[in-house]
């Protein structure tokens, strides 16, 4: 890195974090450039860049240079790409907290995808760097733009600028299938639209992981054919689900689903079926966005839209390298008290 490039973001730093107060006499430029050992023509450099950025004034001849007033500045504008649902709006919650505390603004977009990179193109023709996605996967940016994705599985091989944050879907999964099973529940059945969305062939979701790891642990056979994959929001692959699973599993007392809008999905083919589910099947879920009665998983969605775009920010101030590549939000259980505790006779 250039020194004139380390000098600007060492003092840009002082005064994002209010070192120099406003409207206070600024350091010369002969005391500065001793104290990093540079000319003068370099610190003249730097000083001219930070008053272009607006951090600094220069007053009239011999008067000084001063520190402007930068409470209603803006730093910088981040792009928040998502479809807008009731889980994304609290992903959205977390980024507004984490923009209005760092003075960034930010733009909400939700194109179809086909309008995906003309609205890329529009946001860098505008120097836009920074972008966030929610349950939008891993868009293609240019080298240049910084892209935290949220709700999405990291995998090998992506790009340098893209970072993901999760919620640990894993232990989640994991948990709540082990509250299931201690409540007394054994015959089990798992209905899933996560993997669908991704590919017929994708691998298990970390969540279905997790339902698979505690049921192992519990001795619990037959476990793959229990699962049943859907397409996204088909309610006819919903009824064909109850039709048949249970008729293969007439004991089934617990419908597992991998988010709360696949238990929405169960919940409704169950009506036209005249089953008790939530109910006489109980149903749990994973999201913690349903008004349903059901235990699901809080997946912490507003720590997400922090921390994404604490990365994003952090980033744009020459951070990104020492940011981890996939961060995990712990999660939690919630609405227990809607698994009923199975008794088993002697």
């Amino acid at each position: 890195m250039k020194k004139t490039e380390q000098i600007y973001r060492d003092l840009k730093k002082l005064l994002d974090e209010n070192f120099y107060p406003a409207n206070s006499r600024f350091p010369s430029e002969s005391s500065l450039a001793d104290q990093y050992n540079v000319n003068k023509m370099t610190m003249n450099k730097v000083v001219s860049m930070l008053v272009n950025d607006g951090y600094l004034v220069r007053g009239v001849r011999g008067a000084g240079t001063r520190v402007a007033e930068r409470q209603f500045a803006l730093k910088g504008t981040i792009a928040f790409f998502s479809p807008l649902t009731k889980y994304t709006v609290e992903v959205l919650q977390g980024v507004y907290r984490e923009c209005a505390r760092s003075n960034f603004a930010v733009i909400v977009e939700s194109p179809e995808i086909e309008d995906f990179p003309h609205r890329v193109q529009l946001l860098r023709a505008n120097k836009i760097r920074g972008v966030i996605s929610a349950t939008f996967g891993t868009p293609l940016l240019p080298d240049d733009m910084l892209l935290a994705c949220v709700d999405c599985e990291a995998t090998m091989n992506q790009p340098e600028n893209i970072r993901f944050i999760n919620s640990d879907n894993y232990f989640g999964g994991k948990e709540i299938m082990s509250k299931i099973i201690e409540r007394g529940h054994r015959e089990i059945l798992i209905f899933s639209m996560e993997r669908f969305n991704r590919s017929l062939d994708a691998p298990n979701t970390p969540r279905v992981r997790g339902f698979y790891e505690a049921m192992r642990n519990a001795n619990i056979d037959k476990i793959e054919e229990r699962t049943f994959f859907s397409a996204n929001n088909s309610l006819a692959d919903a009824e064909y689900f109850l039709q048949n699973y249970l008729q293969r599993f007439p004991k089934t007392t617990l419908i597992a689903c991998d988010s709360d809008p696949a238990a929405e999905l169960i919940h409704t083919a169950a009506l036209k079926f005249g089953l008790d589910c939530p109910g006489k099947i109980a149903l749990t879920g994973f999201g913690n966005v349903s008004k349903l009665p059901i235990a699901t998983v809080d997946q912490n969605p507003v720590r997400q839209g922090e921390l994404a775009a604490r990365s994003i920010i952090e980033g744009l101030s020459g951070n990104w390298e020492n940011i981890p590549c996939d961060t995990k939000v712990t999660t939690s259980v919630v609405n227990l008290e809607h698994i009923p505790i199975k008794l088993h006779s002697s």
